[in-house]
């Protein structure tokens, strides 16, 4: 049965209780320093990655003894912890979607690989504040909660139309550098024959 892969990383600055909800299905994934979130919360921990550098050393026993399954990386590696969880459930396990809470503020570095890996996977990034994924040529429908939506180009798109938002657009080609599409509102229909778009839906504060 496909499951809801939910990860959980650093930097630990969202409130887990206003991003997470418990849903049938899931498989929770730990990695690094998100695992204090996990432990503090007291939620199952199916599945632990990471070099462990960052995790409280007061809860090492714990994650050992509650994980389902332990992943320990070298801290010398060639991809990131959270890189590895993706790669690894991507690689070895059937899944409806994958969700990571955290991995958005914090390091720029980091946040730029995280950007790199939504090129790469169909996953979906958020925190309290903020809220990121992407999309494929088609036609899809945004019911946007938050108070700005923004759309770019992460490859060149092509006949693009932004439909019943604040801001509308025509058949328009919107290339990697080109940000028109910035701070948008409201919610409606987005299309586009060719390319891909990442969503950012974000407030200007955290949301407790």
């Amino acid at each position: 049965m496909p499951e809801k892969i939910k990860i959980f990383c650093g930097p630990n600055d969202y409130t887990l209780k206003s991003v997470y909800f418990e849903e049938p299905g899931e498989f929770i994934v730990g990695v690094d320093s998100g695992l204090d979130y996990l432990i503090e919360s007291q939620l199952k921990i199916d599945l632990a990655v990471g070099d462990f550098d960052s995790v409280n050393p007061q809860y090492m026993k714990q994650i050992e003894e509650k994980s389902g399954k332990l992943i320990r990386l070298d801290t010398d590696k060639d991809m990131t912890d959270l890189a590895y969880a993706i790669d690894y459930v991507y690689n070895t396990m059937d899944y409806d979607s994958i969700t990571v809470y955290g991995g958005i503020g914090g390091r720029v570095d980091h946040f730029l690989a995280n950007l790199n890996l939504l090129k790469k996977y169909d996953v979906t990034f958020r925190d309290n504040r903020t809220k990121l994924y992407t999309l494929r040529k088609g036609t899809h429908h945004i019911d946007n909660f938050n108070k700005y939506i923004s759309f770019f180009a992460i490859e060149d798109c092509y006949n693009l139309s932004i439909k019943g938002f604040r801001f509308e657009v025509d058949n328009y080609y919107l290339s990697t550098n080109d940000s028109l599409c910035v701070s948008n509102s409201g919610s409606g229909d987005i299309s586009f024959s060719k390319g891909r778009i990442l969503v950012i839906c974000t407030d200007e504060k955290f949301r407790e």
